[in-house]
Protein backbone atom coordinates (compact mmCIF):
# COMPACT_ATOMS: atom_id res chain seq x y z
CA UNK A 1 0.00 0.00 0.00
CA UNK A 2 2.89 2.70 0.93
CA UNK A 3 4.34 1.59 -2.29
CA UNK A 4 1.47 2.51 -4.49
CA UNK A 5 1.13 6.08 -2.95
CA UNK A 6 4.99 6.59 -3.34
CA UNK A 7 4.20 5.93 -6.79
CA UNK A 8 1.10 8.01 -6.92
CA UNK A 9 3.52 10.99 -5.24
CA UNK A 10 6.27 10.36 -7.70
CA UNK A 11 3.53 10.14 -10.95
CA UNK A 12 1.81 13.63 -9.70
CA UNK A 13 5.59 15.49 -8.82
CA UNK A 14 6.91 14.47 -12.03
CA UNK A 15 3.45 15.63 -13.95
CA UNK A 16 3.68 19.29 -11.73
CA UNK A 17 7.73 19.18 -13.24
CA UNK A 18 6.10 18.90 -16.56
CA UNK A 19 2.97 21.18 -16.26
CA UNK A 20 5.79 23.91 -14.63
CA UNK A 21 7.97 23.50 -17.72
CA UNK A 22 5.07 24.18 -20.13
CA UNK A 23 3.98 27.10 -18.11
CA UNK A 24 7.33 28.55 -18.28
CA UNK A 25 7.82 28.06 -22.02
CA UNK A 26 4.61 29.47 -22.68
CA UNK A 27 5.19 32.60 -19.96
CA UNK A 28 8.52 32.91 -22.07
CA UNK A 29 6.58 32.96 -25.48
CA UNK A 30 3.81 35.18 -24.33
CA UNK A 31 6.36 37.62 -23.24
CA UNK A 32 8.18 37.69 -26.43
CA UNK A 33 4.44 38.04 -28.59
CA UNK A 34 4.03 40.92 -26.49
CA UNK A 35 7.52 42.80 -27.45
CA UNK A 36 6.60 41.74 -31.03
CA UNK A 37 3.03 43.49 -30.57
CA UNK A 38 4.87 46.43 -29.21
CA UNK A 39 7.57 47.31 -31.90
CA UNK A 40 4.70 46.68 -34.82
CA UNK A 41 2.65 48.70 -32.93
CA UNK A 42 5.05 51.46 -33.14
CA UNK A 43 6.25 50.68 -36.34
CA UNK A 44 2.64 51.18 -37.68
CA UNK A 45 2.18 54.36 -36.14
CA UNK A 46 5.54 55.50 -37.48
CA UNK A 47 4.38 54.59 -40.50
CA UNK A 48 0.57 56.25 -40.48
CA UNK A 49 2.35 59.54 -39.60
CA UNK A 50 4.45 59.29 -42.95
CA UNK A 51 1.74 58.88 -44.73
CA UNK A 52 -0.29 61.11 -43.21
CA UNK A 53 2.94 63.58 -43.53
CA UNK A 54 3.19 62.85 -47.36
CA UNK A 55 -0.79 62.85 -47.71
CA UNK A 56 -0.22 66.78 -46.87
CA UNK A 57 2.72 67.54 -48.65
CA UNK A 58 0.99 66.21 -52.25
CA UNK A 59 -2.75 67.71 -51.43
CA UNK A 60 -1.65 71.11 -49.84
CA UNK A 61 -4.23 73.21 -48.00
CA UNK A 62 -5.84 69.44 -47.80
CA UNK A 63 -7.10 68.39 -44.42
CA UNK A 64 -7.13 64.87 -43.08
CA UNK A 65 -9.80 64.00 -40.99
CA UNK A 66 -10.71 61.61 -39.25
CA UNK A 67 -13.74 59.22 -39.73
CA UNK A 68 -16.77 60.47 -36.89
CA UNK A 69 -16.11 56.89 -35.36
CA UNK A 70 -12.58 58.14 -33.68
Amino acid sequence: MANEHEARIDKLEIDLAHATHTIDDLNSVVVEQGKQIDRLTRALSNMTDQVEELMENVLPGHQIEKPPHY
